[in-house]
């Protein structure tokens, strides 16, 4: 063992480390601040916490030959420093590419934030396994074995992970399609509910009788979704049956009654009431009007107010609605000259 030489490599590393460590703490911290963003002091922050234990890697190696190790030892020794020097590398690189990736989530919008929260663990193993792999070649693993055990890994993980990984998938394609957001009102076949959370396997519903409802994303993306909520107003399109007893003058007169109605009505814009055919039991009309709110309950109150002013204005006027009914009219029949 050289002890000069072991003391002075000790002593060169450790002054470079040190020196480092005060350049990324007390000198280039003032350089970074006027930048306009904080990605830069963020990442001589992080280097500044790593550089201690990455110098101790270094001066480590510098020694190797100094110490006089037998060639196991110092095998063992070499492998320890490589796998000390990856974990500090492979942590500097994860938080590193983990605060870059946030801050170009963050400014892309909430609604990749939320994908890139729910991908981060998958990023973070990613790095962790490309600094595993690196580390096995550094150290002479042939690494055709381990891509054979990665591949027949692989399928059978596939395999397993089918259904979670056909969800994954559905939920970025409602992140990035964006077919309904939280808070928004939908409709998906039989369930009328408002959207409360978007997970990685499942979203949440709110239905209107209060109670939680969970599909998953796969059944979401594969149904015929009515989103309302870009709905500014509702077009209420229906027909109105009144019976073949009234009079010409009173047919005349419903489209007037109806609007009348109608405008009475808070949020809502009368549209046409016309005659338009004559049915099997009844004339009809055909009414059409607009309820200018995204409010379910607030449209159905207003539709509630309309068809009840209806009900009253038809009374008023004598005017009956009609149902469904036949009439058979008979006619005496004269026989004379029967035959016996």
């Amino acid at each position: 063992m050289n002890l000069t030489q072991l003391l002075t490599h000790i002593a060169v590393g450790t002054t470079i480390t040190l020196l480092v460590s005060f350049l990324l703490r007390n000198v280039f911290p003032k350089l970074t601040r006027k930048t306009p963003g904080d990605f830069d002091d963020f990442v001589l922050r992080t280097l500044s916490e790593s550089i201690l234990p990455f110098g101790i890697v270094v001066v480590l190696l510098l020694i190797q030959s100094d110490l006089g190790l037998s060639n196991d030892v110092q095998r063992a020794y070499d492998v320890v420093l490589r796998i000390f020097g990856t974990v500090v590398i492979v942590r500097f690189a994860n938080r590193v590419g983990i605060r870059f990736l946030q801050g170009v989530a963050h400014r892309s919008g909430d609604d990749l934030q939320q994908l890139f929260i729910s991908l981060q663990p998958l990023i973070k193993a990613l790095i962790w396994m490309i600094g595993a792999l690196v580390l096995f070649q550094s150290l002479g693993v042939k690494l055709a074995a381990i891509w054979a055990l990665l591949s027949a890994g692989g399928i059978g993980i596939g395999l397993a992970l089918k259904d979670p990984a056909q969800e994954l998938f559905a939920y970025l394609m409602i992140l990035l399609d964006k077919p309904f957001t939280v808070g928004q009102f939908i409709n998906v076949g039989s369930t009328w509910a408002t959207v409360e959370r978007i997970g990685v396997r499942s979203t949440h519903l709110r239905s209107l009788r209060g109670e939680i409802v969970v599909m998953n994303n796969s059944a979401l993306t594969n149904s015929t979704i009515l989103n309302f909520a870009d709905m500014n107003t509702r077009r209420m399109i229906y027909s109105l049956g009144v019976t073949y007893s009234t009079t010409v003058d009173q047919m005349k007169a419903i489209p007037a009654m109806v609007e009348e109605v109608i405008n009475a009505v808070d949020n809502t814009n009368f549209s046409r009431c016309h005659f338009t055919e004559f049915g099997d039991s009844s004339l009809n009309f055909e009414l059409v009007y607009y309820i200018d709110t995204r409010d379910y309950t607030t449209a159905l109150n207003a539709q509630q107010a309309i068809n009840l002013g209806i009900m009253e204005a038809f009374a008023q006027q004598g005017i009956e609605f009609a149902f469904p009914s036949q009439t058979l009219y008979l006619e005496d029949e004269t026989r004379s000259g029967k035959e016996s």
